[in-house]
């Protein structure tokens, strides 16, 4: 009787330990690639995992792409992440629901395009994305931000605005066609410019799928 019920026991911590660790993964889902084009790997604890359509990103997930890659993860409040080649991006922190939603990603290297979804159209929510000279503060729109020209600039790319700003100052971009040029985080970003239409295309082709 007293084996049976051990066994009846360990079985039960087996099935909470389980539920647990499905738990904690659901709490960790932040998006799902829903694009691919050749290569791309998301690293998580030093452990390396080939991605393919329809695979699930994490929070702390670091997404890297190859030569020629492209990839497109639609993250949980429906916002759109777009890496061009030799990219890296990382997010941070991604909660769509409760009564702050907030995200925040990082994109290390390489360009890349956003869309946003439903936590940056809510009041009390924050979507921000980080890059090495500045931060990007999103509501409701889409941009595109990399090097081009020599330098690190960001371009919005739809209706709505975007705020851009590290320690030296901060700019507003509202206007589509027009962009900022951040030298380095240590200084302000550029008063926003409009781009011509080749600048422009050079841009969105850096993160166009072929």
């Amino acid at each position: 009787m007293k084996r049976w019920l051990s066994g009846i026991l360990a079985a039960l911590v087996l099935v909470v330990g389980a539920a647990g660790l499905r738990a904690q993964s659901a709490e960790e889902f932040a998006g799902t690639v829903v694009r691919l084009q050749k290569a791309a790997v998301a690293m998580q604890d030093a452990l390396p995992r080939p991605l393919k359509v329809g695979d699930k990103i994490y929070r702390g997930d670091v997404i890297s792409t190859g030569r020629d890659s492209r990839i497109e993860i639609r993250m949980l409040d429906d916002s759109i992440m777009t890496l061009g080649e030799r990219a890296s991006f990382t997010v941070i922190d991604f909660i769509a629901t409760g009564p702050r939603p907030t995200a925040s990603m990082r994109v290390l290297e390489g360009a890349f395009a956003a869309v946003s979804g439903g936590i940056a159209k809510m009041a009390d929510a924050s979507m921000t994305i980080e890059t090495h000279t500045a931060t990007i503060g999103i509501r409701g729109t889409g941009f595109w931000g990399g090097m081009i020209d020599g330098d690190f600039q960001i371009a919005l790319l739809t209706p709505g605005s975007i705020a851009v700003e590290n320690k030296a100052g901060r700019v507003v971009l509202d206007k589509v066609g027009t962009g900022t040029l951040i030298k380095d985080g240590k200084t302000a970003p550029t008063d926003p410019k409009e781009w011509g239409g080749d600048k422009l295309d050079r841009a969105k082709n850096t993160v166009a799928f072929q």
